[in-house]
């Protein structure tokens, strides 16, 4: 969150004497919805949102709009990619699976989603769009199969369970 505000106050005293610009963020699902085993990266998410909308009334007046991009993961990013070489492609698979079926469209954007809607985002197209989060999760907004029932407690691992009211 610090970057963020350091990056997009930089950035926006530059483009507003300019006139005009477009400061994009990026963040994930859980800055959209309550998502369980996320702990400060949920949270960190929800901050950056919240910053891109209150900077995009800051620097409206001057031209400059603040659009955020959320993305529901990219299986092909170097991230995934990475982080998946040391689990197994069985793991792997079993992972991406339940994450696509966690989506309205039952599968997650790749990094070409992202970037083609980085450059709608940057673009005279969406002159209009500023002070908003583009959702380019697949629909994971509506957490489908994080309801918990009555019968299964999960506490996330960042949470004690002494202090966790469970």
């Amino acid at each position: 969150m610090q970057s963020q505000f350091l990056t997009g106050t930089a950035a926006g005293r530059i483009m507003s004497r300019q006139g005009k610009g477009v400061i994009l963020s990026l963040t994930a699902t859980p800055g959209g919805i309550g998502y369980p085993g996320t702990g400060g990266f949920g949270v960190a998410c929800c901050a950056i949102e919240s910053f891109s909308r209150n900077l995009a009334s800051e620097l409206g007046r001057s031209g400059v709009r603040v659009v955020n991009i959320r993305s529901g993961g990219s299986p092909d990013s170097r991230v995934f990619l990475d982080a998946f070489s040391s689990i197994g492609n069985e793991l792997a698979a079993q992972i991406i699976g339940t994450m696509e079926g966690d989506t309205m469209l039952k599968k997650l954007p790749k990094m070409l989603d992202i970037a083609n809607t980085a450059v709608f985002a940057a673009s005279d197209w969406a002159a209009m769009i500023t002070g908003t989060t583009i959702d380019v999760t697949g629909g994971t907004t509506s957490a489908l199969n994080y309801k918990t029932s009555q019968d299964t407690a999960f506490i996330p691992p960042f949470i004690s369970p002494k202090n966790s009211g469970f």
